[in-house]
């Protein structure tokens, strides 16, 4: 009976204990799936691809080319005999170091190569009847492909650069996503034999021609430089004013933000934010941060000279969501040394872009040595939000709106090629929920009198982005001196004395910046018809530059607008003698 007892004493503690522990599992189980719904498992990769065709294109050839552009893929290289020709891969591991997502991906006679990341791959899986054999999310483009064709661009929601091999019929496709976030690049040799590339640095010293394998756009046919076809078409008609509609119009901005940060979050601990302590990156700072919980750790990352404006709203805006903050500094002097260097791994001329590549690529050096391998940006906001101080001067509702267009159709020839690869070529990715597709659209089609900074004022100014800024002033989301921070250009908000500081630096030397920029691109051999440039006023096109009043410097800087610009104008009326 002592016996009994005792076995039936111990069998009602396993039995209890078990219980405990499987109620503790199912809690925690719970408590993950509620904290980590957001995440995407992936074995995510960025990467350089490179493709060539055609006699001049042997093994050798091709994985000397392709190692041009190592840097956009550390981790990894992979060459491999297609028809015609060859494919190669640099890959930059970032969840995952297996075998797995390596390219190119193989579906029957279909080969692939993918730079990029594509979002909806698991909705793409389920609907296609796809089973990936890894967890790459680019593993589906072959095989969806091969159920969509020329069709493969408009079902996939990410950013991305493309080629396909159809190596039954030598047939390639190549495509590149809406705004040309990823850079991509064809041309051809002195026998018309195709080759492509992530950087056009692969492809300057094999081919008689190079140019920019423009965004929204698709080849399709033998391997050689053919007709283009679009594939991404919009209707970004704005909405006409209706003051009882301002409060969905603000509910729909917010909604749109949180998803397309929500969409671009993956499933990293820690998660990294470029920020600049500007309304972009914090307002991409601050939703991540709401999306992840409070517990998630996340790093934030600014980089300026001593005394930049952006390091104390950027401090300010880490403390506000509990980050752990890393400020870099810089020197003039450390800046202007690596000019040529950045010049090299961007490939662009332009003043502009290379101004504010700088300080980036120094920022990913830093970033990269961390460990990171991904961050969040905000670039892409001031062109679909007019948020440029020259759109203060906007004549009219049409030419405010053909503005943004045009600045969104160039996007490519300036921000994303600088945000792309003067991180790439440290080892670090950068996504933009800014350009995510549904954004776009929702900032495109809103009352374009809604966007004007006119619209509505701060502290007796008239502020831009205004509209953007009220549709997320809710849930404590940023400080309100952040929140309502008046727009500073990257290069300017690193400090005022750097672009002081490069045009001194040149004067000294005999030169202008113009002639020493185009002199160190020429030393690369790279193609005068990838870069885009003209008259600017604060990063205007031409037709922005015409709005201005007369007397107003051609420069890309925001304090140009010397009118608008509050450190510029308060400077002015110091020197004028008035309060």
């Amino acid at each position: 009976a002592v016996v009994s007892t005792q076995s039936t004493g111990i069998r009602k503690f396993l039995i209890s204990h078990f219980c405990f522990w499987l109620f503790i599992l199912k809690s925690l189980n719970f408590y993950l799936s509620l904290k980590l719904k957001v995440c995407h498992v992936n074995q995510l990769t960025m990467c350089g691809i490179f493709a060539c065709f055609g006699e001049h294109c042997d093994r050798m050839v091709a994985v000397e080319n392709a190692h041009k552009q190592i840097h956009r893929g550390p981790d990894d290289f992979y060459c491999q005999k297609v028809t015609g020709g060859y494919f190669a891969f640099t890959r930059l591991n970032i969840m995952d170091r297996s075998e797995g997502g390596r390219q190119p991906f193989v579906f029957n006679e279909f080969s692939a190569m993918i730079n990029g990341e594509i979002y909806n791959h698991k909705q793409l899986e389920a609907e296609y009847g796809i089973v990936p054999k890894g967890g790459s999310d680019c593993e589906v483009v072959p095989e969806l492909f091969s159920k969509v064709g020329k069709d493969l661009p408009k079902v996939l929601d990410g950013m991305f650069g493309i080629v396909v091999i159809n190596n039954k019929t030598g047939e390639v496709f190549i495509t590149r996503d809406h705004m040309g976030i990823i850079p991509l690049y064809w041309g051809e040799d002195v026998q018309g034999g195709l080759w492509v590339a992530s950087e056009q640095k692969c492809l300057v010293d094999v081919c008689e021609r190079v140019e920019i394998f423009p965004p929204r756009m698709f080849y399709h046919g033998p391997p050689k430089m053919g007709a283009l076809k679009q594939w991404y078409f919009t209707d970004w008609t704005p909405q006409v004013y209706a003051p009882e509609n301002e409060q969905a119009v603000y509910d729909r901005i917010y909604e749109g933000m949180c998803k397309a940060v929500e969409k671009m979050i993956p499933c990293t601990v820690p998660n990294g934010f470029l920020l600049s302590g500007g309304l972009d990156s914090s307002l991409v700072a601050a939703i991540g941060r709401k999306i992840l919980g409070p517990d998630q750790e996340i790093h934030t990352f600014t980089i300026g000279l001593e005394n930049a404006p952006d390091f104390k709203y950027a401090k300010a805006v880490a403390e506000h969501i509990n980050a752990i903050h890393h400020e870099f500094k810089y020197t003039l002097q450390e800046g202007i040394d690596v000019i040529p260097q950045v010049i090299q791994k961007i490939e662009t001329f332009d003043n502009t872009t290379i101004r504010s590549s700088t300080p980036q690529y120094l920022m990913a050096k830093k970033v990269h040595s961390l460990g990171f391998k991904m961050v969040m940006s905000g670039e892409g906001a001031d062109e679909a939000w007019g948020g440029y101080l020259y759109f203060h001067f906007a004549p009219n509702d049409e030419e405010f709106h053909q503005e943004m267009v045009d600045k969104l159709s160039d996007l490519h020839f300036y921000d994303c090629l600088r945000t792309n690869k003067s991180m790439l070529a440290c080892g670090v990715e950068t996504r933009v929920p800014f350009l995510d597709p549904e954004l776009l659209e929702i900032a495109m089609t809103i009352p374009v009198r809604m966007k004007h900074p006119k619209f509505i004022q701060h502290e007796g100014r008239p502020i831009e982005k205004g509209v953007l800024r009220k549709a997320c002033d809710r849930d404590n989301l940023l400080p309100r001196s952040v929140l309502w921070r008046q727009k500073e250009q990257f290069s300017d908000s690193v400090g005022y004395g750097w672009i002081d500081g490069i045009k001194k630096h040149y004067a000294e030397m005999g030169l202008t910046e113009d002639s020493f920029n185009m002199k160190v691109y020429k030393k690369y051999n790279y193609s005068s018809t990838t870069v885009k440039t003209g008259k600017t006023v604060a990063c205007s096109t031409p037709r922005g530059a015409s709005w201005m009043p007369e007397g107003t410097e051609n420069d890309a800087s925001g304090r140009s607008v010397a009118a608008v610009h509050h450190s510029t104008a308060n400077k002015e009326r110091m020197v004028a003698g008035e309060e």
